[in-house]
């Protein structure tokens, strides 16, 4: 799986994209050697001016179009996060934008040049060419604000976390440094890949494990499902509602040693919120650092959760205890989806 909007490319702006075009006519102007009359020699030199702005304008507008995916063609979850970016709508009427510019620089080109193999007079020709210049310039400069906030959105854009949306995701949850990135190297057995994430500095982590042919992906999105989520803004809610469209199961942590320096109240109502706000999803519950925390703690937190009807596994990602019958629990829960998606992939056969 790739970014999207990798193949996305540089935007040039109304004024360069306008130079750009009048510079590329005046050297093929130059280098053009027109035979016949004095007339015949305007028409084909001017007629030939227009050809190369139109060309050169479309050439550079559909370039964008063709490399931009459409918006209604990306998954939901990178449709979510490319409303959360840089707003869906907007975006979607800056390339509507584009390919109206389009349009209309080629039907200025083919009345110009028609107006210009009518006239006799070389004098009026280069108006209808000077003409044609301005009218063009005018509708890129209509388009102006749409190339400048599309260049800028392609710089966010590039940026979008790499991950493969054919996998069901597992995804980690839990305050920041309860053991998340240090599960997340035990269950992939790598060094996760840290794809840039636009919330968060530390980038999101993704780790993929095999078992029996099938893969299964994990990832830990620091400073989204680390702090309680009344505390967020709009654009953080709408990239965990982003996560929606990716998890299949959340692993909640709580680091009943709080060493990770939240205490255990803090860890508990973190919890409460996720597990509202991710009702729907399976949710697999771990008490991490069992090897150093205090009894006490960890039955408080078995009595918060088995209350709730959770039972939860004690861990040490550290020491790697325990990490294997919490792969058990995951692929249990994940493998029918995993291979419901391989069947459908012609991976396996069907029952």
């Amino acid at each position: 799986m790739k970014n999207p909007f990798e193949k996305m490319p540089t935007i040039l702006l109304a004024d360069e994209i306008i130079d750009k075009s009048f510079r590329r006519a005046e050297k093929a102007a130059s280098a053009f050697n027109p035979r016949g009359s004095v007339v015949s020699k305007a028409r084909q030199r001017e007629e030939l001016r227009i050809r190369t702005v139109s060309n050169v304008i479309r050439d550079n507008l559909k370039k964008v179009l063709d490399r931009t995916p459409g918006v209604s063609k990306l998954p939901p979850f990178y449709q979510e996060l490319l409303d959360t970016l840089v707003d869906k709508r907007t975006f979607h009427k800056a390339l509507a934008s584009i390919n109206w510019a389009i349009k209309t620089v080629r039907t200025l080109e083919e009345r110009y040049v028609e107006k210009i193999r009518y006239s006799k007079d070389p004098k009026e020709i280069a108006q209808l060419r000077r003409e044609f210049y301005g009218r063009v310039a005018s509708v890129i400069k209509d388009i102006a604000e749409n190339l400048e906030y599309l260049n800028k959105a392609r710089d966010v854009l590039k940026d979008m976390p790499v991950i493969d949306l054919s996998l069901p995701t597992i995804v980690i949850a839990g305050h920041p440094n309860v053991g998340k990135s240090t599960l997340l190297r035990k269950l992939t057995n790598a060094k996760p890949e840290v794809a840039s994430y636009p919330f968060t500095t530390k980038g999101i982590n993704v780790g993929q494990f095999e078992e029996h042919y099938l893969k299964y992906q994990v990832i830990d999105t620091p400073g989204l499902l680390d702090r309680p989520l009344s505390e967020r803004n709009e654009i953080e809610k709408q990239a965990i509602l982003a996560l929606k469209h990716l998890g299949k199961l959340i692993i909640y942590i709580f680091d009943p040693s709080e060493h990770c320096g939240f205490p255990i109240e803090e860890q508990m109502h973190l919890f409460e919120e996720i597990y509202a706000e991710f009702g729907e999803f399976p949710f697999i519950v771990v008490l991490n650092k069992i090897d150093i925390a205090d009894e006490e703690k960890i039955k408080k937190i078995e009595e918060f959760l088995r209350a709730k009807g959770v039972k939860p596994l004690k861990i040490s990602a550290e020491k790697g205890i325990g990490i294997d019958e919490l792969k058990e629990r995951v692929i249990k829960i994940i493998k029918p989806a995993m291979e419901a998606i391989a069947r459908s992939m012609g991976k396996i056969e069907g029952e």
